[in-house]
């Protein structure tokens, strides 16, 4: 077994090698910080397969090269062998016509001057690994694809990533640190904060009741609040907004306004007269007669919660001209009599129907 070495670092970069069959290669803000991947390498040869093995049991895998400067950065650490001066690096295939893909990630990055001179070149038709030269000729940090059942140093990295990096988001790691990708939404150094949108007071929104809930956070993103108007109002704009991602609601919070019912026209022989001015729910309406006139019907209407009035609008009859009607056909009448049905609502309706009068209800 393999054992691997341990220690403390020193605030400037270098390599640690407290035991003869591996080193740490570490980095200045590595040290302060102990975020972003460590490397270490294997002081003896294996194959591939047996590299990749060894690098999961000591490590967290074989080493994985994204760009060019963690691939320098890579080189510069490790150190210079004049005898056998290769390491495995986690990129591979299984067949002469696919592409190389990185373990674990399957990225395909290989740079524009990773090879070296003429490779690769499958020059035994199963050079299907890659091994990088840590030398100090020419070729040094050059890729050469190779059998993998040869032997060489395997090169391993430890990831500080893990599953508690970042409370609503994805843990990028690089060289010396490690940066939380925020999902939309969410921002902090460990995306634990929920963007917030302005606050919704009750205050705002009258005549009606606003409901919200808060999975994030009061007030933060993906809260909703629900809008109800009171009886005798109807809603305009959104009934539901909700919080999104940039802090801002999804629209404004809706009004709610009084029902509204059909105008009422100034009365002909008679007045009108209605409580707030508006005729809308909740508004009373009078009707009174000028002089010499009879009203026939309810003096008084509200508009109700559907938009439409308690009662139809009132008719004005002219006394004199109906009573000189009334006698033409019944001159036997005495005005006694007359006096006394006439102060019954319906005689007086039935009065209205024998001189063929219409009127509205």
């Amino acid at each position: 077994m393999m054992s691997k070495c341990a220690g403390q670092i020193s605030l400037t970069q270098q390599r640690l090698c407290n035991y003869p069959t591996v080193c740490f290669l570490l980095g200045i803000s590595l040290a302060e910080t102990t975020s972003g991947w460590t490397y270490g390498h294997s002081e003896t040869t294996m194959n591939w397969t047996m590299a990749r093995q060894w690098c999961q049991t000591s490590f967290t895998d074989m080493v994985v090269i994204q760009s060019q400067e963690e691939n320098d950065y890579l080189v510069s650490q490790l150190p210079n062998r004049k005898k056998s001066p290769y390491y495995w690096i986690g990129i591979t295939k299984t067949h002469k016509n696919e592409t190389w893909t990185w373990i674990g990630n399957n990225s395909t990055w290989i740079g524009e001057h990773s090879w070296a001179p003429n490779e690769p070149n499958n020059n035994h038709s199963t050079e299907f690994c890659v091994e990088i030269y840590v030398n100090s000729y020419a070729n040094r940090g050059k890729w050469n694809d190779e059998k993998c059942a040869n032997s060489k140093y395997a090169v391993c990295y430890h990831a500080q990533c893990n599953s508690a990096s970042c409370e609503r988001g994805r843990c990028q790691e690089t060289i010396n640190s490690t940066t939380c990708l925020c999902e939309p939404g969410f921002k902090g150094d460990r995306c634990e904060t929920a963007e917030q949108c302005p606050v919704l007071n009750q205050t705002d929104f009258r005549s009606g009741r606003m409901n919200c809930s808060h999975p994030t956070g009061l007030h933060s993103y993906n809260s909703t609040c629900e809008f109800r108007c009171d009886e005798g109002y109807k809603l305009i704009g959104e009934d539901q907004i909700r919080c999104n991602h940039s802090g801002q609601w999804t629209a404004s919070i809706p009004v709610c306004t009084a029902v509204e019912c059909p105008p009422l026209p100034q009365p002909e022989n008679g007045y009108l007269s209605c409580s707030g001015g508006n005729q809308v729910f909740n508004t009373t309406c009078q009707f009174k007669c000028q002089l010499g006139h009879l009203m026939i019907g309810l003096s008084t209407v509200t508009c109700g919660v559907s938009g439409v009035w308690s009662g139809p609008r009132p008719i004005f009859l002219v006394i004199f001209y109906y009573f000189t009607k009334f006698f033409h056909f019944f001159p036997h009448f005495i005005p006694g009599t007359f006096a006394v049905r006439f102060s019954n609502l319906l005689f007086i309706r039935k009065l209205v129907s024998s001189l063929s009068i219409n009127y509205e209800f």
